[in-house]
């Protein structure tokens, strides 16, 4: 019985690490690739990015906002069902990072936002 219980011990033990260690690996993977959005291309579809510029136009539809990001290169953004904390961020002349994934829409690259932060 003893015995039986030491080996169950190293198992559950074995699995916690095992089970830490997929964690680690997936928020490694999970996270976005901080770009210009300059570097964003064909070969970028589908990642996930982070990238940061000045808003240079906003136009609000009543589950999204399309805006456009310039950081010496253009890129048109949408988020989906905004809250009003990213309807208030999202204005033109703010400088603003926004994390989301590369899309392709009618032959032009865009980002889905998943997230938008006010940078100061």
């Amino acid at each position: 019985m003893l015995l039986r219980e030491y080996w169950l011990n190293r198992l559950a033990l074995l699995c916690s690490f095992f089970g830490i260690a997929l964690l680690l690996a997936y928020s490694y993977l999970d996270a976005p690739e901080e770009l210009s959005i300059e570097e964003i291309g064909h070969h970028k579809l589908g990642a996930k990015v982070r990238v940061k510029g000045i808003v240079y136009f906003s136009k609000s539809g009543e589950n999204f906002i399309i805006f456009g990001l310039n950081d010496g290169a253009k890129i048109k953004c949408i988020y989906f069902n905004p809250e009003i904390r990213e309807r208030i961020i999202i204005r033109k002349g703010n400088l603003i990072e926004v994390i989301g994934k590369i899309k392709l829409y009618k032959g032009n690259l865009e980002i889905v936002a998943e997230k938008v932060n006010l940078l100061d």
